[in-house]
C-alpha cells in the first residue's frame, strides 16, 4: 500500500487463534510527501539589493545578549531575502535543464495544441503531434550528448568517478520501526524522540574507567584557572577581507543548517553585510563568547551497513550546524593550528586530520617497520586498539585543562569552553523535528573545530622509546620488534600497562 501514513500497530491477543490480528491507527489527516518536486529558484541579483538595504548599519554590541540579538537579526536579514526573491516551481517529472531551442519547440507544440482545442481545426493537431515527435527526439539525442560528456570528464584521480558512483548507487530507503526504551515507534514524530534518546545516552562522558582523585585535580585547575584569570588582553581581530577569502572557501552545495542560511546565500553577500559579519565575529573574539544560535545541530540518521535497522545505535548521525557559526569555528580554527604547529603540541605520529598526511601514509610506516624487522630477522609485535565512541564522550574538562597547559591564549581556551557548554541538539526525520536534547560530553559532530580538539586531547598518548606508536584519530597501534617473542611480550605490556592508566587519567574507554 502506497501514499499513507501509518501509526500505531497492535496485535489483538483477545482471540483465541494462533494468528493474532494486527491493529493499526492510520493518520488520514497527516502530510504525505508528494511525488513532485519542488525546484526554488532564487534571483540573487534581487537578494543582493535586499540584504543592502536591510543590513542594520552599525548595532550597538557590548555585551552578550546584544550579540546574540545582532546574530538573529543578521540571519532574519538573510532568510526574509532568500523567501522574497525565491519562486517555487513544481516539477511532476525528472528535472533537467534544457536548451532554448528545445524550449522554443516546446512552447510552439503547446500553442499548436492550444489552437487545435479552440478551433478543432485539424492541421493543428497534425503540426503539434509532428512536433511532438520532433522534441522527444531532440530531448533524446541532448540527455545522450550529456551523458557521453559527463562519462568524458570522469577522472580517477579526483573524487568524480566516487560522486558518480554515489549517484547511480544511491537508492532512498525508508526507516522502519525504531526500538525505544518505551516500546517501538512508527511515526516520525516517535522514531526521530527515540534516535534522540539513544544520542543522549551516547553524548555523556564514560562512567568508567575514571580516577575520582584526577577529576577533582583537574575540576580544582580549572575553577582556580578562571578564578585567577586576569582581563585578557585584545586579541588580533579578523579583517573583512579575511572573511571575503573564508566565504570564497564555502562549498555552495553543503546543507543548510537550523537557522536555515545556505552557503550559496553567504557566497552572495553584499560587502555591507560582510562588513557587519565581520564585527560580529570581531565582538564574539573581544567578549570571548560563542553564541547559542551557533551550538544547535539537526542531526540526520544513516543506517551503517549490515546492521538491525531497527535499532537506533545501528545508524550513524550526520550533524547539521549553523554554515555561519562555521565561519566563526574556522576563525578560530585558525588560530588553534597556530598554537598547536609552533608549539609542536600534536604529535608527528598522530596522522588523523592533519594536512599533508593520511590513513595511506600510516599504514606505509606500519609496513616499512615490519619490513626493516625482516631485514635484520628480527620479530614485530602490535597491539592494535581503537577508542570506544571517542569524539561522543571526550572528557570536556580534560581538554580544556590540557589548553591550559599548552598555554593557549586565554580568550581562545574561554571561547572553546563555551563552544563545548550547552549544546543541543534535535533529530530529523521526514522533516519532523524531535524533542531538544542535550550534549553533556564530546565534540561536535559536523563542527570545523571537532578534529583539532580530538588530536590536542590525545597529544599526551604515552611513549616508549622502545615502541612505535601509530596514530589516525581515534585508532591507534603499538609496535614494537626484538630478536626474542619474550621481550616483544614484556615490553607491549609494559606500554599496555601505561596505555590503561593513561585511559583510566583521561576518562578513555578502549573496545575490547
Amino acid at each position: 500500500m502506497k501514499n499513507f501514513s501509518t501509526g500505531n500497530a497492535t496485535s489483538i491477543n483477545d482471540l483465541s487463534s494462533d494468528h493474532n490480528p494486527v491493529a493499526f491507527d492510520i493518520n488520514i489527516n497527516s502530510n504525505l510527501s508528494s511525488s513532485s518536486k519542488n525546484i526554488n529558484i532564487t534571483n540573487w541579483k534581487t537578494f543582493c539589493e535586499l540584504i543592502h538595504n536591510s543590513i542594520p548599519g552599525n548595532p550597538k554590541m557590548d555585551t552578550e545578549a546584544e550579540i546574540d540579538e545582532a546574530i538573529q537579526k543578521f540571519t532574519c536579514c538573510i532568510t526574509s531575502a532568500i523567501n522574497l526573491s525565491t519562486r517555487t516551481k513544481v516539477i511532476s517529472g525528472p528535472f533537467r535543464k534544457l536548451p532554448k531551442e528545445i524550449l522554443t519547440k516546446i512552447k510552439i507544440k503547446n500553442r499548436l495544441r492550444k489552437f487545435y482545442q479552440i478551433t478543432f481545426f485539424p492541421p493543428y493537431k497534425r503540426k503539434a503531434y509532428k512536433l511532438q515527435k520532433e522534441i522527444q527526439k531532440d530531448i533524446e539525442t541532448y540527455d545522450n550528448n550529456r551523458w557521453k560528456e559527463t562519462i568524458m570528464d570522469i577522472n580517477p584521480e579526483d573524487n568524480t568517478l566516487y560522486e558518480m558512483n554515489r549517484k547511480l548507487s544511491k537508492k532512498f530507503i525508508p526507516t522502519p520501526p525504531i526500538l525505544d526504551t518505551d516500546g517501538i515507534k512508527y511515526t516520525p514524530l516517535g522514531k526521530a524522540n527515540a534516535f534522540k534518546h539513544s544520542l543522549e545516552n551516547s553524548f555523556q562522558e564514560n562512567p568508567e574507567p575514571y580516577c575520582n582523585l584526577h577529576i577533582n585535580e583537574v575540576n580544582n585547575s580549572i575553577n582556580s584557572y578562571f578564578n585567577n584569570l586576569a582581563t585578557s588582553s585584545t586579541p588580533d581581530l579578523i579583517s573583512s577581507q579575511e572573511v571575503i577569502n573564508l566565504i570564497k572557501k564555502i562549498n555552495s552545495r553543503k546543507a543548510t543548517g537550523p537557522d536555515g542560511v545556505p552557503n550559496k546565500a553567504i557566497r552572495m553577500l553584499t560587502l555591507n553585510a560582510i562588513t557587519h559579519l565581520t564585527k560580529i565575529f570581531n565582538k564574539c573574539l573581544i567578549l570571548q563568547h560563542f553564541p547559542d544560535a551557533w551550538k544547535i545541530a539537526h542531526v540526520l540518521m544513516f543506517p551503517k551497513p549490515n546492521q538491525n535497522r531497527k535499532h537506533p545505535g545501528s545508524y550513524r548521525p550526520i550533524s547539521l550546524l549553523s554554515n555561519i557559526g562555521k565561519l566563526y569555528e574556522k576563525i578560530l580554527l585558525k588560530r588553534l593550528n597556530d598554537h598547536c604547529y609552533s608549539n609542536n603540541i600534536i604529535p608527528d605520529e598522530q596522522f588523523g586530520f592533519r594536512d599533508k598526511h593520511s590513513c595511506t601514509h600510516q599504514l606505509l610506516r606500519v609496513t616499512n617497520k615490519i619490513v626493516e624487522g625482516f631485514n635484520i630477522k628480527h620479530y614485530t609485535g602490535g597491539v592494535f586498539l581503537d577508542v570506544s565512541k571517542a569524539f561522543d564522550r571526550m572528557w570536556h574538562n580534560g581538554l580544556i585543562v590540557k589548553l591550559i597547559n599548552y598555554q593557549f591564549p586565554d580568550y581562545l581556551i574561554k571561547i572553546i569552553q563555551r563552544f563545548l557548554s550547552n549544546r543541543k541538539f534535535q533529530v530529523k526525520i521526514n522533516q519532523v523535528l524531535s524533542s531538544v536534547g542535550n550534549i553533556q560530553a564530546g565534540t561536535p559532530q559536523g563542527s570545523s573545530l571537532s578534529p583539532t580538539l580530538y588530536n590536542i586531547s590525545n597529544s599526551d598518548f604515552p611513549r616508549n622509546d622502545k615502541v612505535l606508536n601509530c596514530l589516525f584519530a581515534d585508532d591507534s597501534a603499538i609496535l614494537t620488534q626484538g630478536s626474542n617473542t619474550r621481550f616483544i611480550i614484556k615490553t607491549l605490556q609494559s606500554q599496555l600497562e601505561c596505555i590503561e592508566y593513561w585511559c583510566t587519567k583521561w576518562r578513555v574507554a578502549i573496545n575490547t
